[in-house]
């Protein structure tokens, strides 16, 4: 079992991105732990993950060679490698280059909220700028800002253990990184362990934890053990449904969802994912 929810790879070509637009791809931020910068070294790592990739059967340190040998003796990826980088030689490099490379062409930055940012007011309903009105008011905007609405920083929030699994994210102290909402419609399950299946379950979450509920947290932590930004929330009292209305307001279904019906290994599509 991976105990950890995969972040979407949706928009990861701007991770890091600041209000300024300045983005170094070398430095962007990944993982819920930002144990990796950049999509090259992010590509690698579930290769070398038992639970992800890697299985039983091979020791991290072959796998690269293993995957390399494998992909060598399909003469169609050879021509693929030869088509992408002016040669057939077939090296780690270069796979977590195509990977990368795949991963930065998944864009979506025409949602209605990204067009009455360019100056569309009926873009969004009254009821739906109500919601952003609530949602920089209460707080949210404190971590969930900027072009890709994240800060991408590590943040101790109190997220409840789900089931069974104990995830002290970075650090030993329960810090997960910011993530983004663009999309966030999309991509269910919420939060570092896909504890929350909708967006009201998330929103009542960060309202319970205005309202001090212990409860409510991981039962590792206390409540003013979670980040300052997070104790500053205000959501007493505030109805969800406008929230919840405009974080909708991010969804942009128009990225490439193209699936090949065959791939030159002739393994299924998607692997044993169905």
């Amino acid at each position: 079992m991976i105990k950890r929810n995969s972040p979407t790879i949706i928009n990861t070509a701007f991770n890091g991105i600041d209000n300024e637009g300045n983005y170094r791809p070398d430095q962007a931020p990944m993982f819920w732990d930002l144990r990796v910068s950049g999509l090259e070294e992010q590509a690698l790592k579930p290769m070398l993950s038992k639970e992800e990739m890697r299985g039983e059967d091979i020791h991290e340190s072959l796998i690269m060679d293993t995957i390399i040998q494998r992909l060598t003796a399909i003469a169609e990826y050879e021509s693929l490698f030869l088509s992408a980088f002016g040669t057939n030689e077939i090296n780690q490099d270069k796979i977590l280059q195509a990977i990368a490379t795949f991963e930065r062409g998944i864009v979506a930055n025409d949602s209605r909220f990204d067009q009455y940012m360019r100056g569309d007011e009926d873009a969004l309903s009254n009821f739906e700028l109500e919601g952003l009105e609530r949602f920089v008011r209460v707080g949210c905007a404190n971590c969930h800002s900027g072009a890709m609405m994240s800060d991408f920083k590590l943040h101790t929030i109190g997220v409840p253990n789900h089931n069974g699994v104990m995830d002290r994210g970075a650090n030993e102290k329960f810090d997960f990184r910011t993530p983004t909402l663009r999309n966030i419609e999309l991509t269910v399950p919420y939060m570092h362990n896909g504890v929350f299946r909708t967006l009201e379950d998330v929103v009542d979450f960060y309202e319970d934890i205005s309202d001090e509920r212990e409860n409510a947290i991981n039962s590792e932590l206390d409540i003013d053990q979670l980040a300052d930004e997070v104790q500053d929330l205000n959501m007493r009292g505030r109805s969800i449904d406008e929230i919840v209305a405009f974080l909708k307001t991010l969804t942009d279904e128009n990225f490439d969802k193209t699936i090949p019906e065959s791939v030159p290994s002739n393994l299924p599509v998607g692997g044993n994912i169905n």
